[in-house]
């Protein structure tokens, strides 16, 4: 049961939030932080980048308070490198927004946070794979192995949520889903920072949903950073699965969709002898709105990337079964796609 505590922290991270997203206009057009229409953006006005100041702001400093004041003295210092990296990728995000970073510094920027935090606390370093109920393990070996693992997994979450942020609502629809499972196997010290962290998206969403404002590089970054290191701790915190919270193959389903997506569209572009951040319109939002139209191509992806998350989480379905489900509903999806045009345009990011 959520403790009063927290019921405060969490209503004041939603109030806050909410009068954010009030004033967002004036405060992001005097930071720099406006999304104009060109070209490939087809939104019809200059649009707020909030979600890194939300994050910078309200998320991530009540989350800190609270670690501060009523979280255990053990955890305090995991938290103050939790939120100290996902700060700086909220920072390195609204640079880019602001200015354009190139593709190889923001690259550069991110194996140096996530191999920092993995080097610092093992809280946040996986060092060994484990599948089933403890029955399969493989090893990592020697420390700087897992680092490099943990680094390579985390910048590559962050790739695959940034290629996913096209749409209105879908990366924060799909990190309102990947926090409440989470939440589900997370140890009850985790538990309020997850739910500050899900009453700042959820008054987030109404805005973004409305066109009201955008995420933003900020937003997408401090979000992949928050969600990849609270998946992690809680992989590596006590439960029920092989004595661990989280089966490797549990992780594996849970980004399913969106971590395949990223690797389709590398392999597509480095194909046609392009950079793998190259912008196109190949992205499965794009299929599903050229199938669906949107906003039912959003609910359509949050369905297929989240309900089989629950199912195997629930222990309803095995794992396995689940990622098999993912992956053939998603290349189906593709195939059956190809070539259709739009059947809409509604506000893109």
């Amino acid at each position: 049961m959520m403790s009063v505590e927290t019921w405060l922290f969490c209503t004041i991270c939603g109030l806050a939030t909410t009068i954010l997203g009030i004033f967002a206009p004036k405060l992001c057009k005097k930071m720099g932080l406006m999304d104009v229409p060109d070209a490939r953006k087809t939104h019809q006005r200059p649009t707020p980048l909030l979600g890194g100041l939300a994050l910078a702001l309200i998320a991530l400093p009540t989350s800190l308070i609270y670690g501060i004041f009523l979280s255990s003295p053990e955890l305090r210092p995991s938290i103050l490198i939790f939120i100290s990296a996902a700060i700086a990728m909220v920072l390195m995000g609204m640079e880019d927004d602001r200015r354009t970073l190139t593709a190889r510094n923001r690259l550069i920027l991110s194996l140096i946070i996530f191999a920092s935090v993995a080097t610092f606390d093992p809280l946040f370093n996986i060092r060994v794979l484990r599948f089933g109920n403890g029955a399969f393990e493989i090893g990592m070996g020697v420390a700087a192995v897992g680092i490099f693992f943990t680094t390579i997994c985390c910048v590559g979450l962050v790739n695959a949520v940034n290629m996913a942020d096209g749409k209105n609502g879908l990366v924060i629809g799909l990190c309102l889903g990947w926090l409440t499972m989470l939440a589900m196997r997370a140890p009850i010290s985790l538990v309020p920072f997850i739910l500050i962290l899900i009453s700042c998206l959820a008054i987030l969403l109404i805005f973004n949903l409305r066109g009201n404002v955008f995420l933003g590089d900020g937003g997408v970054y401090g979000l992949a950073c928050v969600i990849s290191l609270l998946a992690i701790a809680i992989y590596n915190s006590p439960g029920a699965v092989g004595g661990h919270a989280l089966a490797a193959e549990e992780l594996m389903l849970l980004f399913g969709i969106p971590v395949l997506d990223s690797f389709r569209l590398t392999f597509a572009r480095l194909r046609r002898g392009q950079s793998p951040m190259a912008p196109d319109r190949d992205h499965f939002h794009h299929h599903l709105q050229s199938k669906f139209g949107w906003p039912l191509g959003l609910a359509v992806y949050l369905v297929i990337a989240l309900v089989p998350a629950v199912l195997g989480l629930m222990n309803f379905v095995l794992p396995i079964i689940c990622l098999t489900l993912i992956m053939a509903i998603y290349f189906t999806m593709i195939m059956l796609t190809q070539g259709d045009k739009p059947k809409n345009t509604p506000i893109d990011q």
